[in-house]
């Protein structure tokens, strides 16, 4: 009886357990001057959301969560200023709003972990674009690292300044 239950143990340990796929890009600094970055980028998703994104100096990039178009950016910039809350909560423990990105000459090029279905790993994607200018890129390209399964976009990301964002520590890119 405790060799089942010993055994139950382990099998159900090792089915509660969280397999990421180990990010393609490696993290750097972002010494290019190319983009700005006392604030944070968003763009307008067809459904009706925004999709924001905050770069760090560091290399990495934090998700900021899609919100309603019809309650404007100040309710994206109220998400980004509840920073002291953010700080202390489970957010930094949930890989799929955590990623790296790299500036190449008038690049972008972003790594992410995508939401995962039930009983999937967590799976990366890299989104690929070009630099308008310090204020805006353009998202042209996804692949999908494990299924190599490439789609074309053309997600416009704008630049809005912010006073205060989160910390960028977090239990996934170090």
């Amino acid at each position: 009886m405790v060799k089942h239950l010993f055994i139950g143990t382990v099998f159900l340990a090792a089915a509660c357990s969280v397999y990421r796929q180990a990010p393609t890009l490696t993290l750097e600094n972002n010494k290019s001057g190319k983009i700005q970055l006392d604030g944070y980028f968003y763009a307008k998703k067809d459904n009706g959301l925004y999709n924001s994104i905050v770069l760090y100096q560091n290399g990495v990039i934090l998700e900021g969560g899609s919100l309603e178009i019809s309650a404007g950016l100040n309710s994206v910039d109220s998400n980004f200023l509840a920073a002291n809350n953010f700080n202390n909560s489970y957010d930094r423990k949930i890989p799929y709003i955590w990623g790296i990105y790299s500036i190449k000459e008038n690049y972008i090029i972003i790594e992410r972990y995508k939401v995962p279905a039930f009983g999937e790993s967590y799976q990366t994607y890299v989104d690929k674009g070009h630099i308008i200018n310090e204020r805006q890129f353009i998202i042209t390209s996804r692949k999908y690292i494990k299924t190599g399964k490439l789609e074309a976009r053309r997600d416009t990301f704008n630049f809005r300044p912010l006073s205060t964002k989160p910390d960028s520590t977090n239990n996934f890119i170090k």
